[in-house]
Order: C-alpha cells, then structure tokens, then sequence
C-alpha cells in the first residue's frame, strides 16, 4: 500500500514541484533586476546632484571673474575701495573656506579664509606658484572654469587640523583692457556635501571616487579622502581605494562579482538641473584634473536577505502542497480500494443469481443500486480531483504574492485594500516572469583614451610603487633593450597596469639563489610593434598548466601568496585593443612574455 502511496503522490506532486521551481527562477531574476535598478538609480542621482554642486560653483567663480579689474590692480593698496562692496559679500558666504586672489608669478595679492567657518578674515599671504590647481588655472582662456580634486586643505605643505575636504574652483581675471591679471581662487568647504552623497537609508555601501578609483567619501568610513588621513591608514580597518576590475574602465555600469552588485556612474558634468536656471552663468568651459564617479556596492549578505521571502514562501507553498497532495493520495487509493471490494462482492452475487432466479433478481437490483452509488461516487472524485488540480496552482500562487504585499503593510485597513485585487495581483506575477528576459539595458560608453607613451619613463614611473621593496636590492636588476623602439600610441592607464603586473610577478616569483633581473626588449615583426619581458624566475611547467596561463584564479607557487589575476589582468587588457600575448617558460630558468601590438 505504502508503495502505491508513493507512486500516486509523486504523479500529483512533481508537475507542480516542476511549475514552482520555474515560478521562483522568475520571481528570483525578476528581484534581481529591482536591486538593479535601485543601485543603477541611487548612484545616478548621486552623480546628478554632485553635478548641481559643481556648476553652482563654477557660477560662483565666474561671478569673480566676470568683473573688470582696474588696470595695475592692487586689491590691499589704491584699488582697496573698488574692490570693498565684493569683500562685504565675501564675508558672509558660508560656503567659502577660503578666497584668494593670485597674480601670474603664483603669488597671493589678496587672501580671505574662514575662522573656523564663521566670517572670513583677511589672511597672510602665501607663495603657491607649485601647486597644482595654480599651473592649471595659468593654463585657463578667458571664461573658463577649473575644479581641482577633492583632497584635504594644506598649509605651508601640511594637511591641516582638523581635517577639511575642500575643492578648490579657479578662474582667470582680467583688467578692464583685457589684459590677464592672474588668478581667482575660492576653497568650497566639501563636508557638507559629501556626507548626502554618500549617505543611503537602504542597505549596502556608497563611495564617492576619483579617476583612479581612490576613495574621496564613503559610507565605509567616518572620513573623507582616507588615503590623505593618517588614522586612517594605522587602523588597518578599511581600503582607500576600490579594486574590483569592473570598475577599472570608469564606465557607467552595473554588474555582479563575486556575489556582489556594484553599480559605477560617471559625473558628467554637462546634465544638472542648475545648467537650465535662466540666472545660470556657465562657463565656456569646465576643466578637471580627475573624473568622479559614484559607486554602489550591494554585499552578498544583502542580497541573500532581500531573496529570503521568495525562498520563505517556496517553503511555505511546498508544505502546503505535500499535505495536500498526501490528503489526495490517500483518498483515491482507498476509493481504489474499495471499488475492488465492490468489484468482488458483484462477482459472487452474479454467481449466487445463475441459482435462484428469484435472488438473481434481488442481487441485479442490489447490482444497480452498487452501480448507482459507484456512478455517483466516481463522478464526484473526479470533480474533486478536478477542482484540486485547476484550483490548487492559483491559490498558492495568490498566497505567494499575497504574503510579500501583506508584509509591507502597517495596519488592517492597508490588509483589506489586497483582498479584492488577488486574481489581477496573480496576473501580473505570470506577466512580470515573462517580460524579465526581455529587459535590456544600454548605456553610453566613452572610448580608451590613447596616447603616445615613452616606454621607459612608464616603466620607471611604476618602478616607483615598489620602492621599498627588492628592487632597492642590488640582488634584482631592471634591464633595457629599447633600441628598436621605445614609444607606442597605446591606453596610458593600460599600458601602467600591464606593466605593473609584469614587475610584480618578476619581483615575486624570483628565484632567489641567483642574481635576477627582469629584461624589456622592443623589436618589429612583420611591421607589428613587439615587446618582450623576460627573467629568470622560478618559471611555470607549461607542461601542466599551458592552457591555464591566463586564466582567472590560476596560480602556479602555491607556497607564494596571490590572488591568480594579474596574467588574466594583462591579457583582458591587451585584447581589448587589439594586442595578444603569449609565454615561454622552462621551470628554474625564467620565463618569457611576447606582447604583439
């Protein structure tokens, strides 16, 4: 009986084990695609309402440079009264951190800061003809505007206490005969701002980032550009700098990695409300040393934790469903069990009726009442069976979606308001599992920047990360061979992250009881641009591993630490503009790399 059991359980049960587990693939991508969008959203706005910040500040600084300086003008000495109705405006603008005119030898002619945020006074002047922000803004045509980075405020060189965010906006001034005086510069105090661009009431991390991914703010930490803050640095407690290689392009984008949604979007500095304000006084031209981005980070705990109702209410469907469905089974295979029974005890009575025709007569009317009843009971089984089967797929469906709407509900009356809408709430379930595959998303994509590079200068640039490392050891050795070429037009950025990768593997996997060296060699084949990296490392048993080379998470030391992605790194890079590589290697002796561009 036990087995008849199984057999008529596992027939009801496992189309709709079949059916739900296709439902919770729909409603698992259809809840994917919201955390999504929400990220897509949220780091989207972020970048629109920096955007605001940015060009609120320009038309600040174009207020100071729009106005006609005197010829000669010497804002401490005979133009001091010109100049006093704008300082009367200056010493209530909150948002200033400091204000600073500068000639075009760098030197400040006039110089206002803030007293711990309150009035701005009138400071000593400073010499800042090195600083960044000040050769750039030399570099500025009449009308334009440039934003620095975002990093901390220094005085005389020093990071000042306590620690200020400030970007600086610098514009050109001009005299009224048009002859360039130098430079106005203003400090925005950036806390203020920061914090909302970071700040988000929902779960996960945001990060504010510049060009090179380094963090500016984030969620993650109580201070702003954390490289720059030394108890940032000692506490070991965070990164200063995101490294996921998703990011890496700074292209708009939404993606998952390893378990994470991370969602980039790029400040594009010409979208903002504020640039269709008709009192707006725009530039001719924005300039920046870095780009920012916002970046959403959603962790995989998150992500388990918003997918959990769906998970709740398959259990919950299923338990409902093995009662049920056991109820079912079991009610048939008894109604079988009977209708045996019945079967049998007509058999003897039409045998009793060839004797007595008399019984013959009582047993067919016995006969056709058994039939009556049989007929009656078949027919209703198979309604309830019916029933079961059409009905039972829409009510635990309905449960599902109900039990989702009923947990964001806050009192009875928003409970009740569900109930009529079950059938059109099912409906859109079905639908919204349909149209997830045809969800596509495209976004703007900016080119690789390319330029020609000089080979050495990049690889002693990069040399310089390693500086305290082996290579101020005598032991390892940079050696060059240029003389077939020593400039590519090739990805900066690229070519920087290649070449670091190669240097670390040459540094790491060393073989210590010799003198090693890592050798660049440039030369033409078949007109192509070549470049060969070559050492005499431990090498790599391409017997083993010559398909594997440049895969993800393939290491070859187990005894050396690392993560596996640096030749992946490298060769992701170089296909992406057209270049290959390959490797030579004898274990001991050293390895060779042959880039083709």
């Amino acid at each position: 009986m036990l087995k008849k059991f199984l057999g008529i359980f596992l027939l009801l049960y496992i189309p709709l084990l079949v059916l739900s587990l296709l439902m919770l693939a729909g409603q698992r991508r259809a809840r994917m695609v919201e955390f999504y969008e929400e990220e897509t959203s949220v780091a989207t706005n972020k970048t629109y309402f920096l955007s605001d910040v940015c060009q609120y500040l320009a038309h600040n600084t174009m207020y100071w440079t729009s106005i006609k300086y005197p010829v000669d003008f010497d804002p401490l000495g005979l133009d001091k009264e010109f100049l006093q109705p704008y300082l009367d405006v200056l010493k209530n603008l909150g948002f200033y951190d400091q204000f600073r005119i500068i000639d075009l030898n760098g030197e400040e002619m006039l110089r206002y800061q803030s007293n711990e945020g309150r009035e701005m006074e009138l400071a000593q002047s400073q010499n800042k003809v090195h600083r960044e922000y000040v050769r750039e803004g030399l570099k500025l045509n009449k009308g334009e505007v440039y934003l620095s980075r975002i990093n901390l405020n220094r005085e005389n060189g020093e990071i000042e206490q306590p620690y200020k965010p400030v970007l600086r906006s610098v514009g050109p001034i001009y005299d009224s005969n048009s002859n360039k005086l130098g430079l106005v510069v203003i400090n925005f105090r950036m806390e203020d701002i920061l914090k909302p661009i970071v700040s988000f009431r929902s779960k996960g991390n945001t990060y504010l980032v510049d060009s090179d991914l380094s963090i500016v703010s984030a969620s993650t930490t109580k201070y702003s550009i954390p490289n720059e803050v030394k108890e940032f640095q000692d506490s070991l407690k965070g990164v200063y700098r995101l490294e996921d290689a998703g990011l890496q392009n700074l292209k708009d984008t939404t993606f998952i990695s390893n378990g994470t949604i991370w969602s980039l979007h790029k400040l594009d500095l010409t979208k903002g409300a504020l640039r269709n304000s008709a009192v707006f006084n725009e530039p001719k031209a924005l300039r920046t040393t870095t780009d920012w981005a916002v970046v959403r980070e959603l962790p995989e705990e998150e992500i388990s934790k918003g997918l959990w109702p769906i998970y709740q209410n398959f259990m919950v469907l299923h338990l409902f469903s093995i009662v049920a469905l056991s109820g079912i089974a079991y009610g048939y295979l008894k109604y079988q069990q009977t209708k045996l029974k019945l079967v049998g005890e007509l058999k003897d009575k039409n045998e009793s009726l060839l004797q007595n025709k008399s019984e013959l007569e009582m047993i067919n009317k016995q006969v056709k009442q058994s039939n009556l009843r049989l007929k009656i009971r078949n027919e209703q089984l198979e309604q309830f069976s019916y029933l079961i089967s059409h009905n039972l797929r829409s009510p635990v469906t309905n449960m599902t979606v109900i039990l989702d709407m009923l947990k964001k509900q806050n009192d009875v009356s928003g409970v009740q308001a569900l109930l009529p809408k079950l059938e059109s709430i099912a409906s859109s379930v079905f639908n919204l599992t349909e149209d997830v595959r045809y969800y596509i998303s495209i976004l703007d994509r900016n080119e690789v920047d390319l330029k020609e590079i000089n080979f050495r200068k990049l690889v002693e640039k990069v040399r310089g990360d390693f500086s305290e490392s082996v290579l101020d050891n005598d032991n390892f050795k940079i050696l060059y061979d240029l003389k077939e070429w020593d400039t590519i037009i090739f990805s900066k950025y690229y070519m920087k992250s290649i070449i670091h990768n190669l240097l670390s593997n040459a540094i790491r996997f060393r073989n210590k009881e010799v003198d090693s060296y890592v050798k660049f060699r440039t030369s033409y084949e078949k007109g192509k641009r070549v470049l060969y990296v070559e050492d005499n490392g431990l090498g790599i048993d391409l017997r083993r591993h010559k398909h594997n080379v440049f895969r993800l998470y393939r290491r070859f030391h187990r005894d050396i630490s690392g993560k596996g992605m640096g030749l992946f790194l490298i060769k992701t890079l170089l296909e992406s503009l057209d270049a290959s590589v390959s490797v030579k290697s004898i274990v001991g002796k050293g390895t060779s790399f042959k880039i083709i561009f």
